[in-house]
């Protein structure tokens, strides 16, 4: 074969074998001792490496607060409450007290509070907000002590009237339900109308009614220890007189013999009721 054959000739080389890019750790690249931080867990390669750098450049000197851990101390956290906003002092608060009309400003409450919540690491309008809570829960109208007495003055002179000679015997039978079967301090449980539980004419009506429902079904003169003395109610006493002057009764037939008896009868429930 001549060389120019030779030359000319194919040449098998095989299969072409693919070659596998060889992968480099980055972290060879840095000082051993840093290689295993956590922080590095997460970078992949040097492209990200210098992101992370850059983006970590650009947060120094803003203005950032580090959450102190389960063992931090009250000057740990005061140093976070002053980043967020507190007050240097508890006298810096600048609060406005919108106290309900007719209740009395009360200086040591407000300096107690501004106390606290400086403490508790509050804000100005943290703070604002929960003393205008407060104020809106705590608001109610101003109690006039002569006002209570002479209202519970009414309130007895109005039952008296109503129930006439059978007035103490109701009190009594209704506080011997209360007694009975309320708790100790359900007479000055306060009514929405502003009087107490106990004070109060319907709950005095009610009480006193169910006291005579239980006496008569249960046939006792007494309740709770309570003796009665068996007065009528005004309106047993004008059942009683409807009765007695009722159109075919003795009341109007002089002949009548218990004429007499009813006229007088009549008189004496008359003035009882006068009387009350």
């Amino acid at each position: 074969m001549s060389e120019a054959q030779v030359a000319d000739a194919p040449v098998d080389v095989g299969e072409a074998t693919s070659v596998e890019p060889v992968k480099v750790d980055w972290r060879t690249e840095i000082p051993e001792e840093i290689r295993g931080h956590k922080s590095l867990e997460t970078i992949t390669d040097v492209g990200q490496l210098a992101k992370s750098f850059v983006n970590a450049q650009s947060m120094i000197g803003a203005d950032k607060v580090a959450i102190p851990g389960k063992y931090a101390t009250d000057d740990d956290w005061g140093v976070v409450y002053d980043k967020m906003g507190r007050p240097a002092e508890s006298s810096g608060y600048e609060l406005e007290n919108k106290i309900a009309e007719g209740q009395a400003e009360n200086s040591e409450m407000i300096t107690g509070f501004k106390d606290i919540a400086h403490k508790l690491g509050l804000q100005t309008k943290q703070a604002q907000g929960l003393l205008n809570w407060f104020n809106e829960t705590t608001a109610q109208e101003p109690i006039d002590p002569n006002a209570m007495i002479i209202k519970q003055q009414q309130t007895v002179d109005a039952l008296k009237k109503e129930m006439g000679a059978a007035f103490d015997d109701n009190i009594a039978l209704g506080n011997g339900i209360l007694s009975e079967f309320g708790p100790d301090d359900i007479v000055t449980l306060k009514m929405e109308d502003g009087s107490l539980f106990g004070d109060n004419p319907d709950v005095i009506r009610m009480m006193s009614k169910l006291g005579r429902f239980l006496k008569e079904k249960v046939g006792e003169d007494t309740l709770a220890g309570t003796k009665m003395s068996g007065a009528p109610t005004n309106e047993e006493l004008n059942t009683k007189l409807r009765e007695i002057r009722r159109p075919d009764g003795p009341f109007w037939d002089k002949k009548h013999p218990e004429h007499d008896w009813s006229v007088q009868e009549s008189l004496r429930i008359a003035e009882q009721l006068s009387n009350d």
